[in-house]
């Protein structure tokens, strides 16, 4: 275990800091360093005052500096116009290469668009990006005609945010008919009703370019996803967040391999998904008012590697013939492909020692992730309630690493823990993201201290555990609530490392 006393820092930039010991700095080290140049400036100042000015910017060619200018807004890149006449040309194609129409103020956003767009009539659009805060009064965005001449230039990323003073726009029905449509990123729109003639028919080709959608706090019904999920054939990614609910999504598609969603609706049935490697429903376990539970269907998905949140709150979970409830617990499918998966506990007052006998499903499991809110009303367990669990094959030949997401000491989490590693004969990690305030300090807001982690380690009885190389690392807050929302990026990576 690596203990650690320095200096607390931004859990945003750092949230896998580790109590660790901070290396001294030696004498010569803290020394300041001679300014060895102070001598040479002279003999520098003179040398630049008889070089030629040149302007490196301007050697770059093209091509780089369209790059440059695409990255920022279209109001920043209009101004570089003004650097020389050369730019004023690059402006023009790199607006239209990558178009961001966002611009502050009350500005006439359509208005302005549709007029650059014609001072260029045949230059290509690659991705085009929009915030509406204002639009006058006889400008309507969902009129769509100038998403039709987008489509006509080769539209390939659209992101909209319609978000008009809290009032969801309609998106334009011709957005659908965009045949170069690749990437859609949609917030706080309204998705129009299912094209008639069009749902449950073939594919049709306007959508077979669209591999990735994102919706955020967009108001779409659960006919609309299933009617993107059956015509979009090359799509990859759905993500779909914001807690507006949905009812029954049906999935059928032989190309997706990532469903992110908070998890807000009433049943996920994937009946046929071949290529999906992740599904994600993140509050899965809640339930609303006058509500029984997310019920989960897996019929056909064998290539699934992570899952998550699953728990003792959901009304059903089916996968192929096996089958879940709060009464009764039928094991009959195996998954073998899983490799990570995320469960929730708190919200059950008990349970959880029969809940985890689901691990049966997943043979090859490596990795388990276990989430316990704030509000957790799980505090104490009986001692021998784990005596129950014998041979969990997951449990003794393949889990490496397993993550308390919120630790805060709780004698369950105490016995779940000690039961984890004192079974995996193959366990590298276990990781303890340690609540603030769990210690019991007047402070809520300070992490525990070294002394308590110490004390946990003791309670946790190490010297139990059946893979004596396996580590147990305490870390200073918990685990970033958006992990799985970035642990794609190789910035998030290397923070892991």
């Amino acid at each position: 275990m690596d203990i650690q006393t320095g200096p607390k820092r931004d859990l945003a930039k750092n949230p896998q800091e580790t109590y660790q010991t901070t290396p001294p700095v030696s004498e010569s080290a803290a020394k300041p360093k001679k300014d060895i140049t102070r001598h040479h400036r002279p003999e520098m100042a003179a040398d630049v005052g008889t070089d030629v000015p040149c302007d490196r910017l301007s050697d770059l060619p093209d091509a780089i500096l369209v790059s440059i200018l695409s990255l920022l807004p279209l109001d920043e890149a209009a101004r570089c116009t003004v650097l020389a006449p050369r730019w004023r040309r690059l402006f023009s194609s790199t607006l239209l290469l990558d178009f961001d129409a966002t611009m502050p103020g009350r500005l006439d956003i359509i208005g302005a668009g549709n007029s650059i767009l014609a001072a260029h009539p045949t230059a290509p659009v690659r991705s085009f990006r929009a915030r509406w805060r204002y639009t006058p009064h006889d400008k309507d965005p969902s009129s769509g005609g100038w998403l039709q001449e987008l489509a006509r230039r080769g539209v390939e990323e659209l992101y909209l945010d319609l978000d008009l003073h809290h009032w969801h726009q309609r998106i334009p029905v011709p957005l659908f008919d965009c045949s170069s449509l690749k990437r859609l990123r949609a917030r706080a729109c309204t998705f129009p009703d299912v094209p008639k003639g069009r749902f449950g028919a073939a594919p049709s080709p306007p959508l077979a370019r669209l591999t990735e959608i994102e919706l955020y706090r967009v108001v779409i019904s659960d006919a609309f996803v299933n009617f993107l999920l059956s015509q979009c054939t090359a799509l990859e990614l759905l993500r779909k967040h914001g807690r507006k609910k949905c009812g029954r999504v049906h999935v059928r598609s032989p190309s997706l391999k990532i469903l992110s969603s908070d998890g807000n609706f009433d049943k996920l049935f994937i009946e046929y998904a071949p290529s999906l490697e992740w599904l994600l429903g993140e509050y899965m376990y809640l339930k609303g008012r006058g509500s029984k539970g997310v019920c989960l269907k897996i019929a056909h998905a064998p290539k699934l590697k992570f899952m998550g949140y699953l728990s003792m709150n959901l009304q059903k979970i089916e996968i192929g013939k096996t089958i879940f409830t709060d009464h009764q617990i039928i094991v009959k499918t195996l998954m073998p492909s899983l490799r990570t998966l995320a469960i929730e506990v708190c919200y059950t007052y008990e349970g959880y020692v029969d809940w985890i006998k689901l691990l049966n499903l997943f043979p090859c499991l490596e990795a388990l992730y276990i989430r316990s809110q704030t509000l957790s009303r799980i505090l104490g367990a009986a001692s021998e309630s784990w005596d129950v669990l014998r041979h969990i094959p997951c449990v003794h030949n393949h889990l490496e690493k397993v993550v308390f997401e919120v630790y805060r000491g709780h004698e369950w989490q105490q016995e779940m823990a000690k039961f984890l590693h004192g079974r995996s004969r193959v366990l590298k990690a276990m990781e303890f993201h340690c609540m603030r305030g769990s210690d019991g300090g007047e402070d809520r807001t300070k992490p525990p201290s070294v002394e308590w982690v110490r004390k946990q380690q003791e309670l946790l009885c190490l010297d139990s555990r059946a893979s004596k190389d396996a580590r147990l690392l305490f870390f200073r807050g918990q685990l970033p609530f958006n992990h799985w929302h970035i642990c794609h990026h190789e910035w998030y990576k290397r923070v892991l490392r």
